[in-house]
């Protein structure tokens, strides 16, 4: 699902560009009021600026980075010299230089000191909270104008695709970065069961939190399973019910209207933590009960994700919350082992008449932005353009920039890297109709790849049966695809770096809460849910929650 770029293909859009390309670059700023962008910007501001054309001579562009333990090199490889600052260098005339690169874990400490001693770059990996503080001192150039004139079609419309991640880069109004874009959608908590029970046991497919109980039940008490023994399980949670996507409670909570370790907006429209609110507890209770009844793993509290897929493989547990690849990470191996199993994905239930609606987290965990003093603002846009190419519908299959020919991930190493936050949701919608028209001509590569499995499966090959889960349907995608329609879905309302007293405090809050919660669903009374709420805001919650509020308010 990565990203493939293909540089004939790139200079064979050169062309083309040039024809809707402006002739003056937009990057005039002076006169803008906005308080990120006071005073003038550098000296290409009012310089005409061909953004399809290859600098010559070649410029020199400053950067910072960081690197993960997972990259690995080849043939001399380095992150400052490799296939893509090759690519810069050939192609654009641009001579792309680190300052310094770190390790990921060192990343945002190494950051604040450069920033604290004035030493920028001219394009910047940012997190939020840094991407806030430089606007916020006039130290960022306005991408506005230069983004809307010079990205092309494509660009722009891999980058919008969810415009709630895309704005998260605008302050007051003006886009002061790049948001490295990634899906959101593809996050979003899916109830998954198992259809084969429901048949043998006469049950209907569930449509309320209640018929998730009534099920629940049937699986522990009317042997769905027909080895005659009391083994099976109805709802299977982890002891990390509160972080995990496969087997976590997001999905199940949300069906309370309540988002645990996740900030929504109140109605006065201030930002309150998520698992202290009131239907929080509504949930516990529910919970609370199931467990008593044995509808719950009675174990859940001392297994981890592989000890509950156990369950899954072993035909023993029926239904559980997880996400879009819960079919192909999760039950493909339960699908394989056993034929007459069958799994079908759906939206969350509510608890109530008011329809459940699941939140995801921002894509967006880095910003690319660009200096006040950078003499070349639209070099940005070049590397935007360039890097974006590989989506393009009519793209050639990987030339190399997506894995090396022994199999490296030199994606990787891609200074710009947004990806179409759609993108798996639009191959899904893509594929569906290519097997519905039986008609693939018009998929890409990596589409086609999805289509020939799913057609293996409908062959009989049961290994493919979670592919066909995914991307055809009855899919998750399906399931995803009527959030995205219906506009059913919600964001954290905080996507900021770490507040001052979040580093310092909330660790230790949200062990404490997961504790707290683990004892509830496990019997203990529901006043210690009150007793957490005080505790949370006493012991640093209430001022986290200021110092998001603060945060909220210049966004």
């Amino acid at each position: 699902m990565k990203r493939k770029t293909n540089l004939a293909f790139v200079l064979i859009m050169v062309f083309a560009l040039v024809l809707s390309a402006c002739g003056n670059n937009s990057s005039n700023n002076e006169g803008n009021s906005n308080k990120a962008t006071s005073g003038e910007n550098s000296n290409a501001s009012e310089q005409q600026v061909d953004i399809t054309a290859k600098y010559d001579p070649a410029i020199d562009v400053t950067a910072w980075r960081y690197t993960e333990s997972t990259y690995k090199y080849e043939n001399g490889e380095s992150i400052g010299e490799n296939i893509y600052t090759k690519a810069y260098s050939d192609d654009l005339g641009i001579n792309l230089n680190y300052k310094w690169t770190v390790p990921i874990e060192q990343f945002e400490q190494k950051m604040n000191v450069s920033i604290a001693s004035g030493d920028l770059p001219d394009i910047m990996w940012l997190t939020n909270k840094q991407l806030t503080d430089l606007a916020d001192t006039g130290l960022l150039y306005d991408l506005t104008d230069i983004y809307e004139q010079h990205a092309t079609p494509l660009a722009k419309e891999i980058l919008q695709q969810d415009q709630k991640s895309f704005d998260t880069a605008k302050i007051d109004g003006r886009l002061m970065a790049i948001p490295k874009t990634a899906s959101a959608v593809d996050g979003l908590p899916i109830l998954h069961v198992r259809t084969d029970w429901l048949e043998k046991l006469k049950l209907s497919e569930p449509k309320t939190m209640q018929d998730i109980v009534n099920i629940s039940r049937a699986f522990v008490t009317q042997d769905p399973d027909g080895n005659n023994k009391a083994d099976t399980i109805g709802l299977g949670l982890t002891k990390t019910f509160m972080k995990d996507n496969h087997f976590g409670s997001a999905g199940f909570f949300a069906g309370f209207h309540a988002y645990p370790q996740k900030w929504v907006k109140d109605e006065s429209g201030s930002v309150v933590y998520g698992s202290i609110q009131p239907g929080a507890k509504e949930a516990l209770k529910l919970l609370q009960d199931m467990y008593k009844e044995g509808l719950l793993d009675l174990e859940f509290g001392v297994k981890d994700r592989a000890k509950v897929a156990e369950s899954v493989v072993s035909g023993k547990l029926g239904i559980f919350y997880g996400g879009m690849s819960s079919p192909g990470a999760v039950i493909q191996d339960n699908a394989t082992n056993d034929p007459n199993a069958e799994w079908k994905s759906f939206s969350l239930v509510s608890a109530d008449e008011v329809k459940a609606t699941p939140m995801g987290k921002v894509p967006v965990q880095l910003y690319y932005a660009v200096s006040k003093k950078s003499k070349n603002p639209e070099a940005i846009i070049k590397l935007l353009n360039f890097s974006m190419e590989g989506f393009a519908p009519d793209a050639p299959a990987d030339t190399g920039f997506g894995f090396s020919p022994s199999g490296i991930p030199v994606y990787l190493y891609n200074f710009i890297g947004p990806e179409p936050a759609m993108k798996n949701l639009n191959a899904h919608r893509n594929v569906v109709a290519a097997l519905n028209s039986n008609d693939p001509s018009k998929l890409s590569s990596e589409e086609k790849g999805y289509y020939d499995r799913i057609v293996d499966h409908r062959s009989g090959n049961r290994a493919e049966w979670g592919q066909d889960r995914i991307f055809g349907t009855p899919s998750s995608f399906d399931v995803i695809d009527e959030y995205v329609l219906e506009d059913n879905y919600l964001l954290d309302a905080f996507y900021g770096g770490s507040t001052p007293t979040m580093v310092e405090k909330l660790a230790s809050l949200q062990k404490m809460e997961e504790e707290v919660f683990t004892k509830i669903i496990m019997g203990e009374s529901l006043d210690t849910f009150d007793k957490l709420v005080e505790d949370w805001l006493k012991l640093g919650g209430e001022q986290i929650t200021k110092e998001v509020n603060e945060w909220a308010a210049k966004q």
